[in-house]
């Protein structure tokens, strides 16, 4: 199955929301918000994260039938002595297209957007029981250089988070 990757649009906010929501109830650990908190959201709040302040972008990962089925998103600090750092977040990929390579597509068009924006480097937190995921963030060139302990407190139980940096330049 050939799968495209594009900036998310306004034509996508449907779409994008249920995926949003099914990822939050897949993986409560993974995501800093929870079902509730993101149907709380307004339209403009959503569409904000496609395309809000100077280079913040959202990518999906489309099927051959038009299905969003993975997204990742990336913003800039906006402070003068800050504006050198990108954050990667909402990195998801739906179960039936997992295997496939998207997440590594999507990783790669944001370390390039993170380039033409002549970013110094790039951040993200990840799960630190999340293997698969640190993997493939270290095979893209990543590498920790922190640990937030007990970062979320979800059902119970606490997780801790791996903090990563991608210098690019």
């Amino acid at each position: 199955m050939q799968h495209a990757i594009r900036p998310l649009t306004e034509s996508d906010l449907c779409s994008y929301r249920a995926l949003r929501l099914q990822a939050l109830r897949e993986c409560p650990a993974a995501f800093g918000a929870s079902p509730a908190s993101e149907q709380a959201l307004s339209d403009a709040q959503i569409l904000g994260r496609f395309a809000g302040a100077a280079g913040q972008i959202m990518w999906g990962s489309f099927d051959d039938i038009g299905r969003l089925c993975a997204t990742l998103g990336l913003y800039r600090d906006l402070g003068e002595k800050t504006a050198h750092k990108g954050h990667l977040f909402a990195m998801y990929v739906a179960e039936q297209a997992r295997g496939q390579g998207l997440a590594r597509r999507l990783l790669e068009a944001a370390i390039e957007h993170g380039r033409s924006l002549n970013l110094r480097q790039l951040m993200l937190g990840c799960n630190a029981s999340n293997t698969g995921a640190l993997r493939l963030y270290e095979q893209a060139g990543f590498r920790p250089y922190g640990l937030e302990p007990a970062a979320l407190h979800v059902d119970g139980r606490f997780f801790d988070e791996v903090l990563m940096v991608l210098e690019l330049g």
